[in-house]
C-alpha cells in the first residue's frame, strides 16, 4: 500500500461521509489495515484533507494547461477546462466533496490553500473576460459566473450516486452543456432566426394544410 492509495481512498470516503462525520477508523476499515498501520502513512484527518485538497488543486491546474492548449475562444476554453476538471476530479477523489473543506484546515495550510483556490478563480474570471472579448459568451458578470460554475461543482456530491444512471464524463458533459448555455453567446444566425417575425398563413396555405392534416388522419385511422 503506497500513501498515495490512502490519500485517494480517504478522499472518496471524505466525499460520502463528510469530512466531520468520517473517520480514520473509517479509512482504515475501507482499507483493511489497522489504524496503527494507518499511522505510517499520515498523522491524522487534517493532512488527509490538506493532501486531498492540493491533489484537487492539482487537477484544476492541469485542466486549466489543457483548456488552454486546446480551446480556440475563451467559451471553448472554459468548456474543455470545466470538463476535464469535474471528470477527472471525480476519477481522482470519488464525487469531490473536500473541496468544499477548507475550513477545517489547520490555520497554515488554509491560507496555503486559499490562495491557490483564489488564483484559480482569478484565472477563470480572465477567462471569462476573454470570452467576452473575442465574442464567444455573453456580457455578464464574469465573477458572477465563475461563483456559479463553482457552486453547481460543489453541489455534486449532495446528489451522486455511483448506482445512478449516468457514468462521470456523462455527468461532466451534461452539467457543462446546461451551464455554458446560459452564457455562451448567441449567434447571429440564430439571433436573426428568432428574432424574424413569421410570415401570416394566407386563406389558400391555411386550407391546404387543413386538408393535409384530413388524409393523415383518415390514413391513420382517427376520426375527425
Amino acid at each position: 500500500m503506497k500513501r498515495e492509495a490512502v490519500i485517494r481512498e480517504s478522499g472518496r470516503i471524505f466525499s460520502r461521509s463528510g469530512y466531520h462525520n468520517a473517520s480514520l477508523d473509517d479509512v482504515a476499515k475501507a482499507l483493511q489495515v489497522s489504524k496503527g498501520t494507518l499511522y505510517n502513512y499520515v498523522k491524522d484527518k487534517e493532512e488527509i484533507l490538506y493532501e486531498c485538497l492540493k491533489i484537487a488543486l492539482g487537477i484544476g491546474e492541469k485542466a486549466f494547461e489543457i483548456g488552454m492548449r486546446d480551446g480556440t475562444d475563451g467559451a471553448s476554453k472554459i468548456r474543455i477546462t470545466l470538463r476535464n476538471y469535474i471528470a477527472v476530479l471525480h476519477d481522482e477523489l470519488g464525487a469531490c466533496g473536500v473541496i468544499t473543506e477548507i475550513e477545517g484546515l489547520k490555520p497554515s495550510h488554509r491560507k496555503e490553500i486559499a490562495a491557490i483556490r483564489d488564483e484559480h478563480e482569478a484565472r477563470f474570471v480572465a477567462l471569462m473576460e476573454v470570452g467576452m472579448a473575442d465574442g464567444s459568451l455573453r456580457k455578464v458578470d464574469a465573477k458572477l459566473a465563475v461563483f456559479t460554475f463553482m457552486g453547481a461543482v460543489n453541489s455534486i456530491p449532495r446528489w451522486y450516486s455511483p448506482e445512478g444512471r449516468l457514468t462521470n464524463e456523462e455527468i461532466a458533459d451534461g452539467m457543462i452543456d446546461i451551464l455554458m448555455s446560459g452564457i455562451s453567446a448567441v449567434r447571429s444566425e440564430d439571433t436573426k432566426s428568432s428574432s424574424s417575425p413569421r410570415k401570416s398563413a394566407t386563406p389558400k396555405s391555411r386550407t391546404r394544410r387543413a386538408e393535409v392534416r384530413a388524409d393523415k388522419s383518415r390514413s391513420l385511422g382517427i376520426a375527425d
